[in-house]
């Protein structure tokens, strides 16, 4: 286990070169950015060899379009990726099975017929993918006890926060803004922290938010629930800052589950009634607080113009339909799809992380990839299995985690290896916990 002196001169060390990485980037001092840059590999690496890294990847992957010489270049947080690979396959502390490798050289052996028969180009982003399919298995004996999930959860959620609220107040910067997408939409600010979309930037809220929300239900220690509330409020305060409508709905549908949880679990009645009062005092907090409640009216605004599917999914059903054409129309496309390459359907991609799934590995691909993701999970939840009464937890964490895929894209980004990285760590989580609760319970299990 990594000590708490460890854990806090990482959490520092995290702040400190981000502090750094935002006056460098608003300088626009290349000197001082390589530095930083540097410094940031090789915090990376540290972590690595102290088996600590997913905590310092998820703290930067907010920042990851600030980790880079100039916009347009390839993102250091990707290189550390590599570096990470690199340091667990040099130490040999890590194993990959056949398991993950037959179905991975499958996938890329298909996309590979597909791009040589189409004529598609091999580019860099096919290559960090096939090293990533490859080599990111190395990463999941990481999870056994190192840090643990709320160690994990608070690097996670911190750095989210920390990147929201520093781009709110730098994109007055022109060297800051040009990382910067600032959408306005019917007249509202749509905040991206320093992403370039609002709603891969919220996805990132609501997938800490559920770790938040189920560390707040598993809290045992006296007071520990302050520093979850108060992570949720400045989070909540981040993703309204999105005013985006699928943050809002998967938001409401983790906190009515967590809601429901609270009420029907287990446990002494004077502490549910404890955490219902928290609640409705943080309630109050957010209804009487124009901070919150200008974000509400926005959000609100949005859903008032929405008059069809077509305007609720903000476009996105139509979308959907023409990739349902293409595939009906073109069978072979259907079958092999796109060979993992930059084609979209009338040069726009679906939003949706399953379609995009089918369209670029085609049914057979996506089966394969289906294969290698349940190894690659299996692999890292080990002999962990939830209860039927943590259930309602897993189900948090993963729509926090997944719901957002349904309206987004995200089989070319990190994120996609990275979140189900996160979700089978609070598996792990929720299996100790009820471990501790009722040893002998080994009774109705979700399978996992």
């Amino acid at each position: 286990m990594v000590t708490i002196r460890s854990k806090t001169l990482l959490l520092c060390s995290c702040f400190l070169v981000a502090a750094w990485l935002l006056v460098a980037q608003t300088l626009n001092n290349i000197v001082v950015l390589a530095a930083c840059l540097v410094c940031f590999l090789a915090l990376v690496v540290w972590a690595a060899i102290k088996n600590t890294a997913m905590p310092v990847i998820l703290f930067f992957m907010p920042f990851a379009p600030l980790l880079k010489l100039r916009p347009g270049t390839i993102s250091f947080f990707t290189i550390a990726l590599l570096l990470v690979y690199a340091v667990y396959t040099v130490t040999g502390s890590r194993q990959v099975k056949v398991l993950h490798l037959v179905p991975a050289l499958l996938l890329l052996a298909l996309t590979l017929v597909v791009k040589v028969a189409y004529g598609y180009d091999m580019d860099n982003t096919y290559i960090l993918f096939a090293i990533t399919l490859l080599l990111i298995p190395f990463l999941t004996k990481e999870l056994e006890g190192s840090y643990g999930f709320y160690w994990l959860t608070l690097c996670f959620a911190l750095g989210i926060c920390l990147a929201a609220v520093t781009a709110r107040y730098l994109t007055v910067f022109p060297t800051i803004s040009r990382y910067i997408d600032v959408n306005t939409s019917l007249g509202m600010i749509r905040r991206s922290g320093y992403n370039g979309d609002p709603n891969f930037y919220s996805a990132h809220i609501t997938c800490a938010l559920g770790g938040v929300l189920i560390l707040f239900l598993n809290n045992k220690k006296k007071y520990s629930w302050i520093p979850m509330v108060l992570i949720a409020l400045v989070l909540l305060y981040c993703g309204l800052m999105s005013v985006s409508k699928s943050f809002w709905l998967v938001s409401i549908c983790m906190v009515l589950l967590w809601f429901v949880d609270l009420l029907f679990r287990r446990g002494k009645m004077s502490v549910k009634v404890t955490l219902i009062m928290i609640l409705i005092v943080a309630l109050l907090f957010v209804l009487s607080s124009t901070v919150f409640t200008d974000m509400l009216g926005e959000i609100i605004a949005r859903f008032s113009k929405d008059n069809t599917i077509s305007d609720l999914t903000t476009g996105r059903s139509e979308l959907w339909k023409s990739y349902l054409n293409a595939f009906m129309q073109d069978p072979l496309l259907l079958v092999f799809g796109q060979g993992y390459s930059d084609v979209m359907v009338n040069g726009r991609p679906p939003h949706n992380t399953i379609i995009q799934g089918v369209f670029q590995f085609g049914l057979l691909g996506s089966l394969i990839m289906l294969a290698w993701l349940i190894f690659f999970v299996r692999t890292m939840i080990g002999e962990s299995k939830i209860s039927w009464n943590h259930a309602s937890q897993l189900a948090i964490v993963m729509i926090g985690a997944f719901g957002p895929w349904m309206a987004l894209d995200y089989l070319f980004f990190d994120e996609f290896f990275l979140m189900p990285i996160y979700v089978c760590a609070a598996i792990r989580f929720l299996h100790r916990q009820q471990q501790e609760a009722s040893p002998l319970i080994n009774e109705q299990s979700v399978v996992m």
